[in-house]
């Protein structure tokens, strides 16, 4: 079975702090934004920044399983 729902992360782009986890439809998808988001931790509307739900642990999991760099003799 397809996945068709996606969970998107949304986040101020000046503090970090997340504001919200939204599902939306791969089709629908949307990571680049213009909005402005109100943030709770800086007080006043932002622009928010929207990233795939646990896509950087999935890459600093796989970077972890890389063979360890030997020193070159």
């Amino acid at each position: 079975m397809p996945i068709t729902d996606v969970e998107v992360v949304r986040s101020c782009r000046v503090c970090g702090s997340e504001i919200e986890t939204i599902k939306v439809k791969k089709d629908n998808m949307r990571l680049f934004s213009d909005e402005l988001v109100w943030c709770e931790t800086c007080g006043e509307e932002r622009p928010e920044n929207r990233d795939i739900a646990g896509r950087r642990e999935s890459v600093e999991r796989e970077q972890a399983s890389y063979p360890q760099l030997r020193p070159a003799r």
